[in-house]
């Protein structure tokens, strides 16, 4: 559990971090901000370069390195490589083994292993520099082919190419394949073979204590964590913090959390302090969430996605005053507030309880000042209709979440269920049928939704076969809850 909420505090955190900061942009981003217009993956970047090109417009190697790192930073993979290929082959600049590193872990994210492998067995040898043979290991490490790395690992071995940043992907490596021993072994080896760990091997011995329980190792690890010589970041001290928590160590886990807030960076801030509010919060140290919330305020510029956390854990406190308060302070304070998450935030507490009107003032408020709800706003207050009995306005408000939502978003089904049921009650088909489609479009129908298509056909006195058989297509065979369905034995 303390996994997953620390990885989800991350991504919001560095949400935060995009959202607050302003992104270091290439010099004269004109071209960037074209590229950046094309924002579906499918789509080519070719004719923007081209026509830039065309335009008299320079396109300097150092500038279009920038937009390479700024597209993956963006995760737009695919548009990197188009860059990536399209500055050596269009524009002819050299090619450096820097950028066949690069263009080796983007070859393998959009293509494939396979294909990144082929291109590797391509590059010219005086190319095939040791930061070549670490991104080919990388992404052995990263499709988990154990096999594979560890011949490479032995080639780059024999190579002379030693270095903490190969054993550290091994170490990676035995971790995500949960191979723990040869964590412990593949560090031994560093050690022995004169490699110096770094940050990232004393993490990587870390976790694999920490994924075995070992509090003894753990100890062992922060004990020898020389802070000057910074061999712990503060993510380490968190995931130690969540072991001690776990096995009821609060004073020891305690004292890790201090050492988090020690090893905060500027870069890394939100993801920290985020980290450290919703802790403080989950151990009941109310006043320690508070205190840590002033720090981050006196030392990082505020971002609306900051206030996420900020949001989140007054509602753990259940201090919905304090929320709103915190609301109006982040439209005070972050220019570019537009995250309707922290709208969310609000709308699920109040809706929880049963205050829906006060809910749809706030989303009503939200659109008055520009911002657009998302999906799960709309299915949001659904939840809050029904909870209160005003059940049309339920059906209603679950019809619009459905028809503006679009993938990956996956609704839970309970508004989808209490909806038909309500078709059920109407007889009403066709209504049914529309809201069965408009969820088809975001996940497969479930054997409840059918059953609940089924009860609204019956009750209205529709023949059911062609149902029966769309049920089957979709991998459903009837069961026994069908033929009592069937049989009109349901209320």
């Amino acid at each position: 559990m303390f996994r997953r909420l620390l990885r989800r505090l991350s991504t919001n955190a560095e949400g935060a971090v995009a959202a607050c900061s302003s992104p270091s942009q290439p010099p004269r981003d004109n071209l960037f901000r074209r590229i950046a217009d094309v924002g579906r993956p499918h789509l080519p970047l070719s004719p923007v370069l081209e026509q830039w090109v065309r335009e008299g417009h320079t396109a300097k190697k150092d500038t279009l390195q920038a937009i390479v790192k700024k597209l993956v930073g963006l995760r737009r993979f695919a548009h990197a490589l188009e860059v990536s290929f399209w500055m050596t082959d269009r524009r002819h600049l050299h090619l450096t083994a820097g950028d066949v590193a690069y263009r080796l872990e983007l070859i393998s994210k959009v293509h494939g292993l396979e294909k990144a492998v082929e291109y590797f067995g391509k590059v010219p040898k005086q190319l095939r520099k040791p930061q070549c043979y670490g991104s080919l290991l990388r992404c052995y490490v990263e499709a988990k082919d154990v096999e594979k790395a560890e011949q490479l690992f032995t080639e780059m071995e024999e190579m002379g190419m030693k270095s903490s940043y190969v054993y550290n992907w091994m170490m990676k490596l035995f971790l995500k394949t949960g191979q723990l021993e040869r964590v412990h072994a593949m560090f031994r080896d560093m050690k022995e073979k004169g490699v110096k760990p770094d940050m990232f091997s004393v993490e990587s011995l870390l976790a694999a204590y920490i994924a075995a329980e070992d509090f003894e190792g753990v100890q062992k690890v922060l004990s020898k964590a020389n802070p000057h010589e910074k061999l712990l970041s503060w993510h380490g001290y968190a995931s130690s913090a969540k072991l001690l928590m776990e096995s009821g160590m609060q004073e020891r886990a305690v004292m890790a959390l201090l050492e988090v807030e020690r090893r905060i960076s500027p870069k890394k801030g939100n993801i920290a302090y985020s980290f450290l509010l919703h802790t403080y919060t989950d151990l009941g140290m109310y006043s320690e969430a508070e205190r840590i919330w002033k720090v981050y305020k006196s030392k990082v510029p505020s971002c609306s996605s900051m206030y996420m956390s900020r949001i989140s854990v007054l509602l753990k406190m259940n201090d919905i005053d304090g929320a709103e308060e915190a609301l109006k302070e982040c439209e005070r304070v972050c220019v570019s507030y537009m995250d309707a998450r922290l709208i969310n935030l609000l709308v699920d507490a109040y809706c929880k309880e049963g205050l829906v009107e006060k809910a749809i003032a706030l989303v009503d408020d939200a659109i008055k000042k520009g911002r657009t709800p998302y999906a799960n706003t709309w299915y949001k207050l659904a939840g809050g209709f029904f909870m209160t009995g005003q059940v049309l306005k339920a059906v209603d408000m679950t019809r619009k979440a459905l028809d503006s939502a679009s993938p990956p978003w996956k609704p839970d089904l309970t508004n989808v269920l209490m909806s038909l049921d309500h078709f059920m009650d109407q007889k009403d088909v066709e209504a049914a049928e529309k809201m069965a489609t408009m969820l088809q479009k975001l996940v497969p129908l479930t054997r409840d939704v059918y059953h609940s298509l089924l009860k609204t056909y019956v009750r209205a006195g529709k023949p059911v076969s062609d149902l029966l058989e769309r049920m089957k297509k979709d991998g459903l065979e009837a069961d026994e809850e069908t033929d009592r369905i069937l049989a009109g034995e349901f209320e």
